[in-house]
Order: C-alpha cells, then structure tokens, then sequence
C-alpha cells in the first residue's frame, strides 16, 4: 500500500467520522449502508494496446446522511477483486490479480412510489486505487473516479430496508498525464481521457442509526 493511498484513506475515516459527529446534533437521519453485487467484466481500449479489468463480486459499506425529506448524502467505500490484463502493441502481456477499491461520496435523491417503495438515483465522485496483489514488480495507481446509481428501494418499517440497484463507476485517466495499469514506470500509457468502465448489479441493506 503506497503513501497516496494511506492518506487518501486517513482523510476518508476523518471526514467520516466528522459527518457522523455533525449528524448527531441535527434533524436529519444516519443510515448505514452494506454493498454487495456483481461486476461486469470491461474491455479496455488503449492508444497502443488494449486490456481488460475482469469480473466479480463487489462488496462495500457505507454511511448516508438525509440532508431533506427526499435528498441525502452518502460517503462509502466498495471493493473489487478480480483479475486484469494489459497487452500493448509491441511488448509482452501484463496480467496480475488486482484489488479495484473505491472511495466516493455523493448525493442521493429520492422518489416515493408508494408507502413502503421508492425510486432513487445517486451520482457520486472519490478515488479508485488499483492494487496489484501477485506482482511484487507493479505498484498501485490512483485515479479520480466517478460513478451513478439506481434503482428501487422498499422499506417495509423504520430500522431496516433493502434498495437494488445498477451501478457505474469509472476510474478517469484526466488530461495530461499517463495511467500505467499499476505499473511502477514501463506499462502502457492510455489515451487522453480513457476510462475504464465498471457496470454492476447489486443491492444495498440499510439500517436507521438516527
């Protein structure tokens, strides 16, 4: 685990443990979040190659704060574990099992259907940091992300409910530099502002803390 990654993660438990503390002296609600679902494999265009990041299950948690009777606000981290390749055009294949993790806060808002159902749709920014876990010669890289959410949720009474939803999240090469697959100097530099693209199914158990 690099340095980034340890203080990206540092500012993420301290922002986390603000907004609870905040939280506990107003009016709106504290809901904890559990994340399980299945991710898509994705191909991967590169200037000079091409690649995939693979399939699996994506687990995570999370905390959301109800910021109105329709609107909140959620911070949370999911998890990926899978495997990936990069081939370029001239060179050898690099293969290893990564960890995709991401760190992401957003907004959510909510539409009621019903007295126990409602819609809601979510678009959240954060971190993804790829982790190669069996090449001792490929470090970590950390990438601005984004991702969108949604789906249904059913509530049928105050502490707990279940949402299912469609997820996509993309880590973001951003303009003027090279993203590496994990790399630590020799890997394959992507296009300005290609992507790879996530796509999963999954649902979310939520419990009322407030």
């Amino acid at each position: 685990m690099n340095r980034s990654f340890r203080l990206l993660t540092g500012l993420s438990v301290l922002s986390f443990l603000f907004l609870v503390t905040s939280v506990r002296g107003q009016q709106g609600s504290l809901r904890l979040l559990t994340f399980g679902g299945y991710t898509f494999e994705d191909k991967i265009d590169f200037s000079n190659g091409y690649g995939q990041a693979g399939d699996g299950f994506q687990w995570g948690v999370g905390l959301e704060i109800g910021t109105g009777p329709v609107n909140a606000f959620e911070i949370y981290y999911q998890r990926l574990d899978t495997r990936g390749y990069a081939v370029p055009r001239f060179g050898d294949r690099l293969e290893a099992d990564l960890g995709i993790s991401y760190i992401m806060a957003g907004g959510t808002r909510y539409a009621p259907l019903s007295d126990v159902v409602r819609g809601f749709g979510s678009v959240d920014v954060g971190l993804a940091v790829l982790s190669p876990k069996d090449r001792p010669d490929l470090s970590n890289t950390t990438k601005f992300a984004w991702g969108v959410r949604g789906g249904i949720e059913v509530s049928p009474g105050d502490v707990a409910s279940l949402r299912v939803h469609a997820q996509l999240m993309s880590p973001v090469q951003a303009a003027g530099g090279g993203f590496y697959f994990g790399t630590g100097g020799s890997g394959i530099g992507v296009s300005t502002y290609s992507s790879i693209y996530q796509f999963n199914l999954g649902g979310s158990l939520v419990f009322r803390v407030k």
